[in-house]
């Protein structure tokens, strides 16, 4: 039996090894459009690679039928992943809140593991292979490249991956060969991303760095909330929790995110401290009332909002009123979001094929027998932090295991 794997990331590596390595007698091939496969793996991490993370549940995934991972999570789990990799050669270490790195720091060490064992069971790996469609008759699948080239297969397994980092190999083009052959598409929007501002709000604090809180809005109800450094950019703001909260974003309009300049205070604490402030920095203008406290820009942003027209004023000369103002604003400080960088630069996809369509125990379509789907492509995302990786392995797996006919 001959499967065809398409696309050549962390899913369909992991299909092609799976379905491989039980010593059958099926041929399997791996059709990748880039010039070699893993290619996107290495810009994950930060190129160290967060291959998987410790608290991967079901509650880190989104999408209309989250649920979906259930099975596959299940059957190939964190400690399945950490052991599969092992045997690779891929020593695990654990890092802040769960997320689990390659000991070497490398996220070429994961590629290079996968791309060894893809090796050692002499899978064929077809690179240059842009498909352009796939066509199923009564006996097997027909694919076709863009440049006329085709290929037979008794089974296929779609793991091109979304829209994210299309540059890396992930163009949306799986989701058109899904569509073409009678599966529906969700709306599909970047995430895992930076978030835009008006530019006016932030080009005064462009390039800055704090270490605070960012809450989401929506419909005047906190929807997610994260600590952590946070960068302004010319566009809006970025950072390790704006990353993590625009999961939570996708697919909403009308958001603002507040930022908690300082966390670790009350409102209450926060007015004392500028109260106290007010009383032996009174020889100083409010240029200098922030310093040793906030950013100098951010202060002085805070102030200007606060109604301090002239940061010439006199410390001396703050009033009750305009010490809450500023409390509030250290605490709350709000920016409309007024979208996403895009799909250029998010990590994963939000959104793709409809999962009822598919088995969520085998990974095969409900709509066209031997045809199997995993990884992005499917309208499942999770988590910043290791958990689309681990959605990867597992699906994959999974999908490897069932079209090669294998019973554990």
């Amino acid at each position: 039996m001959k499967i065809v794997i398409i696309g050549g990331g962390a899913s369909g590596m992991t299909a092609a090894i799976e379905a491989a390595g039980y010593g059958n007698e099926n041929k399997i091939i791996i059709l990748e459009r880039l010039d070699r496969v893993g290619k996107k793996i290495l810009a994950t991490g930060n190129g160290r690679c967060n291959f998987s993370n410790i608290n991967a549940g079901v509650n880190n995934y989104y999408g209309r039928n989250s649920n979906f991972v259930s099975y596959a999570l299940n059957e190939f789990n964190v400690d399945n992943t950490l052991n599969f990799f092992n045997r690779l050669g891929v020593f695990p270490k654990e890092e802040k809140d769960g997320k689990l790195y390659p000991f070497s720091d490398q996220a070429s060490s994961v590629s290079d593991a996968l791309r060894n064992e893809i090796e050692r069971l002499k899978i064929n790996v077809i690179t240059g292979f842009y498909v352009a469609d796939v066509k199923k008759n009564k006996w097997n699948f027909k694919i076709t490249g863009k440049d006329g080239q085709s290929i037979t297969a008794d089974k296929v397994i779609v793991a091109g991956g979304g829209c994210a980092s299309p540059a890396l190999g992930s163009d949306g083009s799986a989701f058109d060969i899904l569509k073409k052959l009678g599966h529906g598409i969700t709306q599909v929007v970047p995430a895992l991303v930076q978030m835009k501002t008006d530019p006016k709000e932030v080009k005064s604090l462009q390039g800055i760095k704090f270490t605070g809180n960012v809450s989401i809005v929506y419909r005047d109800n906190v929807i997610g909330s994260e600590y952590g450094e946070v960068l302004f950019t010319d566009y809006g703001i970025s950072g390790p929790p704006v990353f993590q909260l625009s999961a939570k974003t996708a697919f909403k309009k009308n958001i603002k995110a507040v930022l908690d300049f300082m966390p670790e205070y009350s409102p209450k604490d926060v007015y004392d401290i500028l109260e106290s402030r007010r009383e032996f920095l009174s020889h100083l203008t409010m240029e200098g009332y922030f310093t040793g406290l906030l950013n100098k820009r951010i202060g002085n942003v805070i102030a200007k909002k606060a109604g301090i027209e002239k940061l010439s004023l006199s410390v001396g000369k703050l009033n009750k009123q305009l010490l809450w103002a500023m409390t509030s604003l250290i605490k709350g400080f709000e920016l409309e979001i007024k979208g996403t960088k895009g799909f250029q630069n998010a990590q994963v996809t939000a959104g793709g094929i409809n999962t009822e369509e598919f088995d969520s125990r085998t990974m095969e379509s409900r709509i066209v027998k031997g045809l199997y789907a995993c990884g992005e492509v499917l309208d499942i995302y999770g988590d910043c932090g290791g958990y689309n990786l681990q959605w990867a392995w597992s699906s994959g797996r999974l999908a490897g295991r069932s079209a090669a006919n294998i019973k554990e």
